[in-house]
């Protein structure tokens, strides 16, 4: 039984094993047919592959602001702090809080009724003694001309002249009690010493004032012009005073109800030492601020262009991009081919680049797309999108249906 199963197995192996021989050289034909049409399908996907499509520029000459930028705080150009300089009672106040005033304005008139009478009566005074010099100077005259006479004596001729220079002294002493009382009386009209802004009234209509307070009546910032300080580090100082001598200008920017506003501005100060502390060299601008843009106390950020090199290839920014051998840019051949190209970046200036090294004039640098491109890869350029144009109100009311 055993031997008749044995037997079975190895008739069955036998014909398996001719099958194989006979069916092998066509199935293996039809695998081979299968795989080369499956590999050709992948060929014919990557020849069809169209080229990149990017965003381009031109390589381009001009000329280069190198700029420092800094925080920095307006500062009024001059801040007085106006008192009394002498005692009184405050009967008419001029302005209001915050006006801009001119230089001589009347802000303040305090009462000047006294020193009017002390006028009066030194005026008074001196008239008085007038008429008495007049009286001794004749009385003088007739005494000289009797003293060769021997009528009278050289006492009463020197007492005559004791007389007339006493009465001189005395209308001198008048004049200056006069101008002293006449300094006093424009003191009690307080004017603007400079034009600016108005701050708060520390003494209202009424208040009698005194030359000893302390506190002042009212402060005035000058606002136009007016100065925007900042700090740069002490390795700019050199920049700073080239600056200076060359009366650079530079841009004042701050932030107005969310948004930004420039005003133009040129340096006019430049510290005369360095701040140990901090290693920094404290500058400022002035700005003439016709519109009162900048205001004392303002945080701002200052651009100051402190030097214009000519002849420098600049590129988008975009187009300059970081790699492992440097700062690498895109450039676009004749034939729309890319190739990577390593450049030199001397300084980017908002949205600018501006190279020293690595591309010429008049070439083509990708400057968005990159991360799709490789070298030699072909690319074709596109034009930049524009943003739609903002569709009228009643048209969209029309399109709703409810116009």
């Amino acid at each position: 039984m055993k031997a008749r199963r044995t037997g079975v197995i190895m008739v069955g192996a036998a014909a398996a094993a001719a099958a194989a021989y006979f069916f092998w050289p066509q199935l293996s034909v039809s695998i081979g047919a299968v795989e080369t049409k499956g590999a050709g399908k992948r060929d014919d996907g990557k020849a069809r592959a169209g080229p990149a499509p990017v965003m381009a520029a031109e390589v381009v000459e001009g000329t280069m602001p190198v700029i420092l930028k800094a925080p920095g705080t307006v500062e009024p150009l001059a801040n007085v702090a106006v008192k009394p300089r002498v005692d009184g009672q405050i009967v008419e106040v001029a302005f209001r809080e915050g006006d801009l005033v001119r230089e001589n304005d009347v802000l303040f008139r305090l009462d000047d009724r006294f020193v009017k009478a002390q006028i009066a009566q030194a005026e008074a005074a001196i008239a008085r003694d007038q008429a008495s010099l007049r009286d001794a100077e004749a009385t003088l005259t007739r005494r000289e001309a009797l003293i060769d006479r021997k009528i009278v004596s050289e006492a009463a001729l020197d007492q005559a002249r004791y007389a007339v220079e006493g009465l001189k002294a005395s209308i001198n002493a008048g004049k200056a009690m006069l101008e002293t009382q006449r300094t006093q009386l424009d003191y009690l009209t307080i004017r603007a010493p400079i034009t600016g802004r108005t701050g708060s009234l520390a003494a209202k209509l009424g208040a009698t004032v005194r030359s000893a307070d302390a506190q002042a009546l009212v402060t005035i910032n000058q606002t136009q012009p007016i100065n925007v300080g900042f700090a740069v580090p002490q390795s700019e100082l050199g920049a700073l005073r080239r600056a200076l001598a060359s009366k650079a200008p530079a841009d004042v920017t701050v932030a107005e109800g969310g948004e930004s506003s420039v005003v133009r501005a040129t340096i006019g100060f430049v510290d005369n030492q360095v701040d140990r502390s901090t290693g920094t060299v404290t500058a400022k601008v002035v700005a003439e601020n016709a519109d009162e843009t900048l205001w004392p106390g303002q945080s701002a950020e200052v651009a100051l262009t402190v030097e214009v090199r000519p002849r420098m290839l600049s590129v988008p920014a975009a187009a300059v991009l970081p790699a492992q051998q440097g700062m690498i840019a895109w450039v676009i051949g004749p034939d729309s081919k890319v190739t990577p190209r390593v450049v030199t970046v001397a300084r980017i200036v908002g949205q600018v680049a501006y190279l020293s090294n690595g591309l010429n004039v008049g070439e083509r640098v990708v400057t968005d797309g990159q991360i799709r491109l490789a070298p030699g890869a072909r690319v074709t350029i596109e034009e930049p999108r524009r943003a739609p144009a903002p569709t009228p109100q009643g048209s969209e009311r029309r399109a709703d249906g409810r116009g």
